[in-house]
């Protein structure tokens, strides 16, 4: 059984994984003239699940058509409802395991399946990493036109359970009483009301349960994006790797400060690793955690960490990697790829706070952070000063703008190497021109999402045959989920 893929691009800043797609276009095997009975709604079947889709959804087929089961593996014997049926698309509830497959574990979390932050926990860990990198050479392949590839590497966790720095929480209502946790799977208005959440550290899930028993104190509902009312809207819980301090942004609907002067007041002695909360507003009608205007509450508006050798600080709408466990070796990587001596310029496009700079301005002559959002470029900045990097210049702007023309690269020194961490869509397509025209020797691509890479690698390897494909590197950033993180190395010929 091939998998699933998306016959089409997604919209921008969409992935292959994204849980909006609404139609999945499925390539089949099965002979059209064979005679077929139609399935109905509501039919219960037994059968055997042959595969996984990129969402991490079971595959069967039946009546030469294919399934997908939620919470099932290959090898799975299963008992099935089927709960849709389309000539394109057919789905089916699990009621039954009758025969696990061999990779089969019991999850550790209490709330897997209706909670839809993992999707993996019910397979072993290391069963989990070859379907990565299985599903990543597969893609590579067919969407990058990759046919020879050197051998995948593959970089797991060692321990793939508390590794998440950064949890957004959502809050919902069940009755009078207020909850908070994540989205129930597939559904933008539930919301699992989550008792421990075991990707974060425990002290996360600690401040989780003192934030709902202190938001039940007071007679304000959760914010129902139906009809656009409600107080309380968003959690978002920071966690220092290095200090195991906690900083937390609590966005809410407008209305009274009390609740808020009350949680700044009662957290900290709750739970002690709190050292910062933020209060932020958002009217907005856009179910996201985006507040228009905020204000410190409690503490400092930062919390410091490290990577590797690098110091830095965060303010609460900083972007920067959700683990840094592994972010510090995707750095290493970089810099071993690099082969830096000390006389290369280094450009880091789509930059962040500028982790990647900071980690190659020891070794590099002179480096240029290229980042579109003002806040990152002065933390950005800041993070630079703070290691006494003096060789590092940060500018904002959008990476395509900045390269037209090849404007940037003729104002500075000829570049050596090019970091590319650009969003989930992946490049702009007015960047792929002045990129290979630079002629650097090296170029190096972290991806979150392999199928933008895989296209962009195309593109690159296709309008330049004098670059190569010189590494591939799986590192599983997000064990228990379908997600991961990808580093690729051109190097010119």
């Amino acid at each position: 059984m091939p998998f699933v893929f998306l016959k089409e691009a997604p919209p921008t800043g969409g992935t292959f994984l994204d849980k909006s797609v609404k139609e999945v276009h499925l390539m089949s095997t099965i002979p059209s003239t064979q005679t077929i009975r139609k399935p109905k709604v509501g039919e219960i079947l037994s059968l055997q699940v042959e595969d996984l889709d990129p969402r991490g959804r079971g595959i069967a087929t039946v009546g030469g058509q294919v399934l997908f089961i939620k919470e099932s593996l290959p090898g799975d014997q299963v008992q099935v409802q089927l709960t849709r049926v389309r000539p394109d698309l057919m789905e089916g509830k699990l009621l039954k395991v009758e025969a696990g497959a061999a990779q089969r574990v019991v999850p550790r979390c209490q709330h897997f399946g209706p909670c839809g932050g993992c999707d993996l926990q019910h397979m072993s860990y290391p069963s989990q990493v070859d379907w990565k990198a299985k599903l990543l050479v597969e893609i590579l392949r067919r969407e990058g036109g990759l046919k020879s590839l050197a051998p995948l590497q593959v970089v797991p966790m060692e321990d793939p359970w508390a590794y998440r720095s950064k949890m957004e929480f959502s809050f919902g209502q069940q009755g009078d009483r207020i909850t908070l946790g994540l989205h129930q799977r597939a559904s933008f208005q539930r919301v699992v009301d989550i008792l421990q959440c075991h990707i974060a550290p425990a002290s996360v899930s600690q401040l989780l349960q003192a934030i709902k028993e202190v938001a039940n104190q007071f007679p304000l509902r959760s914010y129902n994006p139906k009809i656009h009312q409600g107080f309380w809207r968003y959690a978002v819980i920071r966690s220092s790797l290095h200090t195991g301090e906690l900083m937390l942004l609590l966005v809410t609907n407008e209305g009274p400060r009390e609740p808020i002067d009350a949680l700044a007041a009662q957290l900290p002695a709750r739970v002690p690793a709190l050292k910062s909360v933020t209060w932020g507003i958002s009217t907005k009608v856009s179910d996201v955690a985006v507040a228009e205007r905020m204000s410190l509450v409690y503490g400092a508006d930062w919390l410091e960490d490290r990577v590797g050798p690098i110091r830095f600080q965060i303010k609460p709408t900083n972007f920067v990697q959700p683990n840094l466990v592994l972010a510090s070796q995707i750095y290493e990587s970089i810099r071993q790829a690099a082969s830096l001596t000390g006389k290369e310029a280094v450009y880091d496009l789509y930059c962040g706070i500028g982790l990647i700079a900071l980690s190659l301005g020891p070794q590099a002559q002179v480096v240029y952070g290229v980042e579109s959002e003002p806040e990152n470029v002065a933390c950005a900045q800041h993070n630079a000063a703070l290691n006494g990097l003096e060789n590092i210049s940060f500018l904002c702007g959008k990476v395509e703008d900045l390269l037209k023309g090849r404007a940037l690269f003729k104002a500075g020194p000829k570049p050596d190497l090019i970091v590319l961490d650009p969003p989930r869509a992946g490049l702009h397509w007015q960047v792929y021109a002045p990129l290979l025209d630079s002629k650097a020797p090296r170029l190096v691509y972290l991806s979150c999402n392999p199928v933008s890479l895989s296209r962009d690698l195309k593109i690159l390897l296709e309008r330049d045959p004098g670059y190569q494909l010189d590494s591939v590197q799986l590192f599983d950033f997000f064990p228990h989920t379908t997600h991961m993180e990808v580093l690729a190395t051109l190097r010119r010929r």
